[in-house]
């Protein structure tokens, strides 16, 4: 699993002399349960680590294997942890391990965590043990262990366009409303709309009055003075009837950059690889 560790952490990691130790988060339901393998307790600010002997097999990351389980055995657990154990109380329960990297708090009373990093999550099965140890092991969660296919990339946009949200754009500003100059035949529509050759495609027209109102159809093309679509209206259209002709997205990062200079606001994958793999 990927190993994330906090910018203000990191000096830690490479500083010499520096003591090393395990600690195990346990998700019960009565509350988070926290050990961590040494002779004494560990505090995180007001939190305590309640020191355990707690031997582990190696967690093994070499490339191309996968890890089905990891065994854990507490020892010396006293009566109240193995009444817990036999109550059923750390079935089934989430478990974190951590590396964890403690110093001598500034008042020399006890060892607090000065960092730590996440080794392993899973769930446990159901414990083992006798009078001397308990014995559990945990497993990864069931997602790590399906087969996944290549990943699916697809550089269209994901976001609605003109969106205040995402996109973040008006759809007002795309938006010409303008008269027809003459009458139509419901595909070839004659119009000022004063925009540059193929600038609303994509996009559409809504007739905003005469019989029609409210019919939207999407566009083909257009040239300086004409719209024609690409499904014509359900009849002839008459002259001097209003419509709006409406600009849309084409949702590639070209269209995107180059029409509406909102680049910045882009919801796809501009650049994919050629065989993406996981």
């Amino acid at each position: 699993m990927p190993r994330s560790i906090a910018p203000d952490e990191l000096k830690y990691f490479y500083k010499s002399g520096v003591t090393v130790l395990t600690g195990y988060s346990f998700g019960l339901v009565s509350g988070t349960q926290r050990f961590v393998a040494n002779t004494t307790d560990v505090r995180e600010g007001s939190t305590v680590w309640t020191a355990l002997s707690i031997k582990r097999n190696p967690i093994r990351t070499e490339e191309g294997t996968i890890l089905n389980e990891l065994e854990i055995g507490l020892d010396h657990v006293d009566l109240t942890f193995k009444n817990d154990v036999m109550a059923g109380k750390y079935n089934g329960v989430s478990v974190s391990i951590y590396l964890i990297i403690p110093e001598l708090h500034f008042t020399g009373e006890y060892w607090t965590i000065a960092a730590s990093m996440l080794l392993f999550s899973g769930y446990t099965d159901e414990p083992k043990g006798d009078e001397h140890w308990v014995t559990l092991s945990v497993k990864p969660f069931p997602y790590l262990d399906r087969q996944y296919p290549k990943r699916v990339y697809q550089s269209g946009c994901n976001w609605t366009f003109c969106n205040t949200s995402t996109c973040n754009l008006d759809l007002s500003n795309y938006t010409t409303n303008v008269n027809l100059s003459a009458q139509s035949d419901g595909i070839t529509l004659t119009c000022s709309h004063g925009k540059a050759v193929d600038y609303f495609v994509p996009g559409y027209v809504e007739i905003k009055s005469g019989a029609m109102t409210g019919e939207v159809r999407p566009v083909l093309t257009n040239t300086a003075g004409t719209v024609v679509l690409r499904i014509p209206f359900s009849g002839t259209i008459v002259s001097g009837v209003n419509i709006d002709v409406v600009k849309l997205c084409a949702k590639n990062y070209e269209t995107c950059q180059d029409d509406f200079n909102n680049f910045s606001e882009y919801g796809g994958y501009p650049w994919v690889p050629k065989e993406p793999l996981i």
